[in-house]
């Protein structure tokens, strides 16, 4: 199986970088193409809150898994398109591969 790749780089090589054991990072992998194909990120960690941006399978976010409430975790960046934007929010895990 070839590795994943997360941000230009392989998912091996993502964790193998990781400075924290609360360090990881989330690779939307769930997402079904058939339905809205996007998950939205948040101002808050709840669907209640507003959407800031959507993202799509194979877009990434590193996290600080201290900051997750339940099954929302804080993005403290997203990587979307292959480039790095400076976005931060909330989103639900239910759709995203974890990456330690």
């Amino acid at each position: 199986m070839a590795p994943v790749l997360f941000a230009g780089v392989a998912a091996t090589d993502a964790h193998a970088q990781a400075a924290e054991p609360w360090e990881a990072a989330c690779i939307m992998r769930h997402l079904d193409p058939n339905g809205d194909g996007f998950l939205s990120i948040r101002s808050g960690p709840g669907s209640n809150y507003s959407e800031i941006l959507r993202v799509r399978n194979g877009d990434s976010m590193p996290i600080d898994t201290r900051k997750c409430r339940g099954k929302w975790c804080y993005a403290e960046s997203i990587n979307k398109d292959g480039r790095r934007l400076q976005q931060t929010g909330w989103f639900h895990t239910g759709w995203c591969e974890m990456i330690p």
